[in-house]
């Protein structure tokens, strides 16, 4: 097998049993198994356990932290830019299924992973764009003054983040993510956040 499909089959099959089983519950025997080499071949891939966890992290925020960013970019209205965030965080529970179960599970391990290698600001940017949005849609009258936009968010944040267990969707096709649910979502959420006097 070339080096590469190797290196992405090790990668697959740790978050499967990462997720399933949980990150100090596995050991690397365990993954050398799921993948059908000896213990001593995954270390030519990874050095350690902790650095399939890391590479998990990376691909799962680099991904997220990039779309975000696009997002911020255009030219969207606070709703709009709600809605296209919701679609991302809804896609990326999927396509990153086993990264988006270890984090659910093991938030607080998955978080030191994410500062020890430095990606902490990267990771935040999403958080960071959300939080702008609501304050853009507070700001322009969209949205209610009166409801803690910190509640507002962490409640979505719960919805989005729980959704693809009742709604297991296919991952989009670059650029067309879920958006009907996403539409869904925020329709919902906003129609009560809406400020009342537009």
């Amino acid at each position: 097998m070339d080096p590469q499909e190797r290196r992405r089959q090790i990668l697959d099959r740790s978050a499967e049993i990462f997720a399933r089983k949980g990150i100090n519950a596995t050991t690397i025997r365990d993954i050398a198994a799921a993948v059908g080499v000896h213990s001593g071949a995954l270390y030519h891939y990874f050095p350690s356990k902790e650095a399939i966890v890391t590479e998990l992290i990376r691909e799962y925020i680099d991904d997220i932290s990039g779309r975000c960013r696009e997002v911020v970019a255009r030219s969207l209205s606070p709703i709009e830019r709600l809605e296209a965030l919701a679609a991302i965080a809804l896609d990326s529970n999927v396509q990153y299924h086993g990264a988006t179960s270890i984090w659910r599970r093991e938030g607080n391990y998955m978080r030191e992973r994410l500062e020890a290698a430095g990606m902490a600001d990267t990771a935040d940017e999403m958080q960071h764009a959300w939080r702008r949005t609501i304050a853009d849609g507070v700001a322009d009258g969209t949205l209610r003054a009166d409801i803690d936009p910190g509640i507002f968010q962490e409640m979505l944040y719960d919805v989005l983040w729980q959704a693809t267990r009742w709604h297991p969707g296919e991952p989009g096709e670059p650029g067309e993510p879920m958006t009907e649910l996403a539409h869904t979502i925020i329709t919902v959420f906003v129609d009560g956040m809406r400020n009342r006097d537009e």
